[in-house]
């Protein structure tokens, strides 16, 4: 467990400590023996700072699983558009056009995949993800290389 959330929990469960001590005074200074209340407020911080403790561990777990993801996603961003950069060069020794045109289409597809479906930050519908899923890639935005191989025909 990290420094900070050992030193944070013990602050809250010494401020609980204080707020329920502070509470029994005011509203109801003769309730039971001093020892046995001073006991349970006790008691009762402990579990409050275990609990604080426990919340922000969690909180820093699935911080550190999002941070982690995002390298990930950015690290694959990275080496597939460096592949589909050497494959859309390699476009330019190719004589049959159709092939081209293939090599072309799937590039673009892969480029408007790590666009738009890798760096999502919302989850959409089934209905939306089925329609992007089975969309034609004609209706897809053009990337660099296309627009250089159309100009070039």
């Amino acid at each position: 467990m990290a420094p900070r959330v050992i030193v944070v929990s013990v602050v809250v469960g010494f401020a609980s400590f204080l707020v329920t001590e502070l509470m029994h005074l005011v509203l109801v200074p003769d309730l039971g023996r001093h020892w046995e209340r001073l006991l349970a407020e006790g008691v009762s911080a402990v579990v409050v700072a275990g609990l604080t403790a426990g919340f922000m561990d969690a909180a820093n777990q699935r911080q550190q699983g999002a941070l982690l993801r995002m390298q990930v996603i950015s690290e694959m961003n990275h080496h597939i558009r460096n592949a589909l950069g050497a494959i859309s060069l390699t476009t330019d020794s190719i004589q049959n056009q159709e092939c081209v045109q293939v090599i072309s289409e799937s590039v673009d597809r892969i480029e408007w995949t790590l666009r738009e479906v890798l760096l999502r930050r919302n989850p959409i519908s089934e209905k939306e993800i089925d329609r992007l899923r089975y969309a034609p890639t004609k209706n897809l935005r053009l990337t660099t290389y296309t627009r250089r191989e159309k100009t070039h025909e």
